[in-house]
């Protein structure tokens, strides 16, 4: 299979914004949102002014098409070009990296498992990276990925955004909500589009940008700092159906190990992405606080 790399450069220019869908295969919000972009430009509806534009409709072909996450490995972990090629992501690396080597801004679009609403993993502590992402039109943010799973940028949590940045870009990812959730393409296509005009790409008093709903205003934004990873242990079940950004009292079982041991929140917290249908050893459930926007 190939990649399709879809590139629009405007005669003026201007900053170069990479959107990615289907890092994973059975995310499809993202491929949604990009095919109606590109639908929209190829017509005439959506006109960029200026910079260069690459889309990514579906970043992960053998998954998508199979309708699963992965087929041999994370897609968005241990991202980096590698010499030895023993998986099939493996050879998708360098087309990926290669992409996001000539990227300045990156836009990744994904879904989750959980039940819930759209939210943006920010990188950290880069004000022009915060301030774009507050630019996309939702209402909730989490921080701290890389130190939450316990690793560095250089090892096992790696992926897009974490790649991107070491190549100085701004780099977030949005989670357009539960995967089934009927307007997580709209989500994904307006962020889009909020970027643009963000960027300065799409002229803000354009017709299309009129008509944009702009989505949660800044007062309305929330921050919840992620501190830890929960990985399932055989056996473990959840207390309740947890739902993403859930709050939990410091004590409370969110989830009963098989001898009957509670495992307890150490503290007030909020529940980030539980994925009651994880498999053994894979990551379960995150647990963050509210806190101010990093700045």
């Amino acid at each position: 299979m190939t990649v399709k790399i879809v590139t629009y450069r405007a005669l003026e220019a201007g900053p170069a914004l990479t959107v990615l869908g289907a890092v994973h295969g059975n995310e499809r919000a993202g491929a949604q949102a990009i095919g109606r972009l590109i639908a929209d430009i190829d017509s005439g509806a959506v006109a960029l002014g200026r910079g260069t534009l690459r889309l990514v409709p579906v970043t992960n072909p053998r998954a998508y098409a199979a309708g699963v996450r992965f087929m041999e490995r994370n897609l968005n972990r241990f991202l980096y070009p590698k010499e030895e090629r023993t998986r099939y992501e493996d050879h998708l690396d360098p087309i990926l990296c290669g992409v996001l080597d000539e990227t300045e801004v990156l836009l990744d679009l994904h879904s989750y498992t959980s039940q819930g609403g759209p939210f943006i993993f920010l990188g950290g502590f880069e004000a022009k990276e915060t301030a774009y992402a507050r630019a996309l039109g939702v209402p909730d943010f989490v921080y701290g990925w890389s130190e939450a799973f316990g690793s560095g940028p250089d090892k096992e949590s790696q992926g897009t955004t974490e790649y991107a940045r070491t190549k100085g870009a701004l780099a977030v990812t949005l989670e357009c909500g539960h995967h089934n959730n009927p307007d997580a393409a709209d989500v994904a296509y307006r962020a889009i589009l909020l970027a643009l005009v963000h960027l300065g790409m799409l002229e803000a008093d354009s017709p299309t940008a009129r008509s944009m709903n702009r989505g949660t205003p800044l007062s309305g934004q929330r921050c919840i700092r992620m501190k830890s990873a929960h990985f399932r242990q055989e056996g473990a079940t959840f207390s309740k159906p947890w739902r993403h950004l859930d709050s939990v009292r410091k004590g409370e079982a969110i989830a009963l190990l098989p001898g009957g041991e509670a495992v307890a929140a150490p503290e007030d917290a909020i529940i980030v992405m539980p994925n009651g249908n994880a498999a053994t050893g894979v990551e379960w459930f995150y647990l963050g606080t509210e806190t101010d926007f990093p700045s």
